[in-house]
């Protein structure tokens, strides 16, 4: 068997040797344009030194068309030892046109034979092998390449090779950050879009805590393309889940800048797991509306409602027409919300749980924390609701009116507040029990 596989291996052989005498024959005879390219093509799935050896000339053929041929028939060798041709050719250096197009195919192939062979031509005064080099590194994860081809993206004129940099960096630069994350992020400066719109794309991969200031920068001051990257890549790199609004970034960052450690990717993952956890809440199979409340309907089971009681909540609302065609009989403010918020509790399911507090100068609580919505704890509820009343400015203490939208909004969320002093008591903020209310329906009719 060993003997007739030899056999059919040197048929095979035999005949490749063949068909490349042929083609060098009849090829170096042929001059319509469209035969040569033909002919190339006729060695399609044949594979062979001796083909090799054939075709690596025509790879710097004068017609583009027949070169670019001959390049993706090689591209289709399996075979190490049969690109070995090709492989002498890099390493004698002399062919430029042969050399770039030998790179691309072993860059676009990633023929790991080849892995070592790019890094020469990092530095090569023909822009192709250079482009080809760099794709040829970056494809094949040569990571001692990471440097010179920094250096590339810091100095090289030509903005393809710049771009093809870029990917390269990305494509290494994981635990690698130290090296590739300074010339991407100069490279957000860059006169081409393609390259700093490339980088700014590439440093949600090769994430650094260097970066994030300079994105901050840009994030009000740049403009087209790179313009709608930057925020995105903010988000990617922290993790924090901030609007695009460049004051918000600039604030956080000048608080944060000096002791911020940059989450790693498992924790990160994490964290968006728990959010897709919390969304699937949010979000249940039945799509059924929980509470409503002035119009606002949510989906969640853990409800608070927040009541703005301050003294301007006496005031009659302006369009009394409209609030008399939904059935309301009084029209002070106060009085529609009552009406409205006993609607809202009464209409809640078995299943949520819910709080409510008013405030004015001070912070006023039905109960310590939410409770499950039966019907004890709604009549219970709507009962308060229904005494509640707009306190003056001009009460005994002469305070008791103003509107404290801090002190409310911290009742929501479970923080106890100092009054006198505005600090933090206790904080129920992180409570994750299931009696813990995740949305709140804030009202107020004025200014803080």
């Amino acid at each position: 068997m060993f003997a007739s596989a030899l056999l059919i291996s040197s048929s095979f052989l035999f005949q490749a040797d063949e068909m490349a005498k042929d083609f060098k024959k009849f090829f170096r005879k042929e001059k319509d344009p469209s035969m040569r390219v033909e002919l190339v093509y006729s060695l399609e799935g044949e594979e062979s030194r001796s083909i090799a050896e054939v075709l690596v000339p025509v790879l710097e053929d004068k017609q583009s068309d027949v070169a670019r041929a001959a390049r993706i028939v090689l591209s289709g060798f399996k075979d190490h030892l049969n690109r070995l041709p090709l492989l002498e050719v890099l390493v004698e250096g002399k062919k430029d046109r042969r050399i770039a197009a030998i790179l691309h195919a072993a860059s676009d192939m990633r023929w790991k034979d080849f892995r070592d062979a790019g890094v020469n031509y990092l530095e090569s005064n023909d822009e192709e092998c250079r482009l080809w080099a760099v794709n040829l590194c970056g494809n094949l994860k040569n990571y001692l390449s990471i440097e010179a081809i920094a250096q590339l993206l810091a100095g090289d004129d030509n903005g393809i090779i710049r771009a093809a940099a870029v990917q390269a960096l990305e494509d290494m630069g994981i635990a690698h950050e130290d090296v590739a994350a300074p010339p991407l992020i100069a490279a957000l400066e860059d006169e081409l879009s393609a390259v700093n719109v490339a980088a700014c794309v590439a440093l949600r991969t090769v994430r650094s805590k260097q970066a994030i200031g300079p994105l901050v920068d840009l994030l009000g001051t740049a403009t087209g393309r790179l313009a709608e990257e930057v925020w995105p890549t903010l988000v990617a790199i922290t993790d924090n889940q901030f609007n695009d609004n460049p004051q918000l970034w600039k604030d956080w960052w000048y608080r944060a800048e000096a002791n911020y450690e940059l989450p790693s990717v498992a924790q990160i993952e994490k964290t968006r797991a728990a959010r897709a956890a919390a969304n699937a809440e949010y979000h249940p199979a039945s799509n059924k509306t929980e509470a409503s409340f002035m119009g606002i309907d949510t989906l969640s089971r853990q409800i608070v409602f927040v009541i703005d009681v301050s003294g301007s909540m006496a005031e009659e609302v302006i369009s009394k027409d409209d609030f008399r065609e939904r059935g309301f009989s009084k029209f002070t403010k106060l009085d529609i919300v009552r009406e409205e918020l006993s609607r809202s509790i009464d209409a809640l399911g078995k299943d949520v749980v819910f709080n409510v507090h008013s405030y004015a100068s001070n912070v006023y609580s039905w109960r310590k924390k939410p409770v499950k919505a039966n019907s004890l704890n709604k009549k219970s509820a709507m009962a308060w609701v229904s005494k509640l009343k707009p306190l003056s400015s001009k009460s005994a203490n002469g305070e008791q009116g103003r509107t404290n939208s801090y002190g409310g909004l911290m009742a929501g969320m479970g923080v106890q507040i100092d009054a006198a002093k505005r600090a933090v008591v206790t904080g129920g903020v992180l409570d994750d029990s299931e009696l813990a209310a995740d949305t709140m329906f804030f009202l107020s009719d004025g200014k803080p």
